[in-house]
């Protein structure tokens, strides 16, 4: 496929979202997929030992995105220990498992970004902010890949079909495809990759914090300050946010959410609110 313009990728990832609580225009779906990733069957399973991972996502760049788990934070005693922690993980199209990216792996991945290509930063931006607010996300019901593994073995006990029910991430490939073409390859995965691997990260803190919040959880914890974060990382490299308020807003909580008053400052008129 020939790249497309500049100003096509733009067109294409110009987003609306609402002035007042956009989180609850996607409120549904999100809970559809917090219930139904929580169902998931952990019986038999323990994290470090023998694992299961369903296949969510394939890349055009043929590398395999899954949610594996259970989690770490599974075997965390008191009150933040997480029974249904879950995790993403990315196999190349050569089998290699990718490490698992944390938070400054990401922000170093956007980092570079920044560096060779300032000016689609507010692209980026916007993209995080759709996985924020669920926005184009489809609906599926049908037969996925399910393995049971062996993690310190790495072998494969047990492969079957399983039907899930969830929303998943639509990314337009044109888009996604003359981006990744331009950044190259992002701490050894496409862009696209790195975006599906970003999407069932903030999938599993959405089950995180529905979980351990129950009744009182608000809906902004979880996907929407993970990705929203993201966005203050890229403010401070667009030169709208200092080093030291950068740091300073991270210290007070781990997450660092942009403000919507400042998302057209960051995102530019790629994200109309009304």
């Amino acid at each position: 496929m020939p790249p497309i313009l500049n100003q096509d990728i733009r067109e294409r990832v110009r987003t609306t979202i609402s002035k007042r609580a956009p989180q609850n225009t996607t409120k549904q779906i999100k809970l559809e997929n917090i219930e139904n990733f929580n169902n998931l069957s952990r019986e038999g399973l323990e994290n470090g030992n023998i694992e299961r991972r369903i296949l969510l996502y394939e890349t055009h760049s043929h590398e395999k995105v899954y949610m594996q788990y259970p989690g770490i934070e599974s075997k965390r005693n008191g009150q933040r220990n997480f029974m249904l922690d879950a995790r993403p993980i990315i196999q190349k199209s050569d089998g290699e498992i990718v490490p698992d990216m944390n938070f400054g792996r990401i922000w170093d991945i956007i980092d570079r970004i920044g560096q060779g290509h300032q000016a689609n930063l507010d692209v980026l931006a916007v993209l995080f902010l759709r996985i924020a607010y669920m926005i184009g996300y489809q609906h599926n019901d049908t037969e996925y890949l399910s393995e049971t593994i062996n993690v310190i073995t790495g072998e494969v006990i047990e492969s079957s079909m399983t039907r899930f029910c969830w929303n998943s991430l639509i990314l337009d490939p044109d888009v996604v495809e003359t981006l990744g073409d331009s950044f190259g390859l992002l701490g050894g995965v496409s862009l696209e990759g790195f975006l599906y691997y970003n999407d069932l990260l903030a999938q599993n803190e959405d089950c995180k914090y529905s979980y351990l919040k129950g009744q009182q959880w608000d809906f902004k914890s979880g996907r929407i300050n993970n990705c929203l974060s993201h966005l203050t990382v890229i403010a401070h490299m667009q030169g709208h946010m200092g080093i030291s308020e950068l740091i300073n807003k991270f210290q007070h909580g781990g997450v660092a959410p942009l403000a919507q008053n400042k998302f057209n400052e960051v995102c530019g008129d790629l994200v109309i609110q009304e």
